[in-house]
């Protein structure tokens, strides 16, 4: 039998095929074959399995992966595979409680674009945005290719547009505990069942209300992968000279550089340095990718 993962529960899944979801286990050679992974299976995976005498469903192999999200497993070179077999990846934000953090909106970008997922950047609390918040968004992003939706779940403002970006497509959220996942995605797709996070008053950051991954299907196809809130996100696979070829808006620049590659970093006669100091490349944006330079250069050291 074949079916897809849509649920992770610790060392239980949950297939779905046709239309029945069979709480399984993986078959114990499946427990080592991916060394390269703390997780053999993961949420998206296309799956071969058999259902034993009591009902439960054993997982003996899974299909070919399209594409994998990933993130570093603690200190250790292994990743986690978040989900795989993704048409995007949507990093929501909230412009306040928690407040906005675009240096790990990069690094989500970054991940993503190592894996060839297009990402979405979802800012909800639009209510809540201060005059010339968005402008410096928009110039922080600007010439890196990244497609911005502004939103407020409160007042519905922006949800047409967010629910045609999703339509029929199977996304992966990411954020931070709070920033209003559940409640997005409840007002446009109120039959399907989100818990909703709430944001700790005197810490600001949101409390779980999830600790593993699942997938949930609108009757539309649209296919919804909520995580647990995350809040840091570590980079692997990832070398100090390709970094900057994720940066879409350093691209051109570094063509202009005297040393290729160039790590844009201490150099002489770097152009992407050069387009900081006269404010055509955002200052913020430079500083994020040097603090995610930096965090290579401490992996390689371990």
């Amino acid at each position: 039998m074949t079916g897809i993962i849509i649920k992770v529960f610790g060392r239980f899944y949950t297939v779905l095929s046709n239309g029945n979801e069979i709480n399984s286990v993986l078959r114990g050679k499946m427990k080592t074959d991916k060394i390269n992974y703390s997780n053999p299976v993961a949420v998206g995976d296309i799956v071969d399995f058999l259902i034993d005498k009591e009902g439960l469903g054993v997982i003996e192999s899974i299909k070919e992966r399209k594409n994998t999200f990933t993130r570093k497993d603690g200190v250790r070179s292994r990743e986690d595979i978040i989900a795989c077999n993704l048409d995007q990846v949507i990093a929501v934000q909230s412009f306040r409680n928690p407040k906005l953090n675009l240096r790990f909106v990069d690094r989500i970008i970054i991940r993503s674009r190592r894996s060839r997922i297009p990402v979405l950047v979802c800012i909800n609390k639009l209510d809540l945005m201060k005059k010339g918040e968005s402008q410096f968004i928009r110039s922080y992003y600007k010439g890196a290719n990244i497609d911005i939706i502004f939103l407020s779940a409160l007042t519905g403002e922006g949800m047409d547009k967010l629910k045609k970006g999703v339509a029929r497509k199977r996304s992966l959220l990411i954020g931070y505990s709070g920033v209003g996942k559940s409640s997005i995605f409840n007002r446009i797709y109120p039959d399907v069942d989100f818990k909703v996070n709430e944001v700790s008053e005197s810490s600001g950051k949101g409390r779980h209300t999830t600790t593993n991954v699942q997938m949930v299907r609108a009757d539309d196809g649209t296919e919804l992968i909520d995580t647990p809130g995350v809040r840091e996100f570590g980079l692997v696979d990832i070398n100090s000279a390709d970094l900057g070829n994720y940066f879409d808006d350093f691209k051109n620049a570094a063509e202009n550089c005297r040393f290729r590659p160039c790590l844009h970093d201490h150099e002489p006669d770097c152009e992407v340095k050069s387009l900081v100091e006269k404010n055509i490349i955002n200052e913020e944006r430079y500083i994020s990718y040097l603090n995610m330079l930096y965090s290579i250069y401490g992996n390689h050291k371990r």
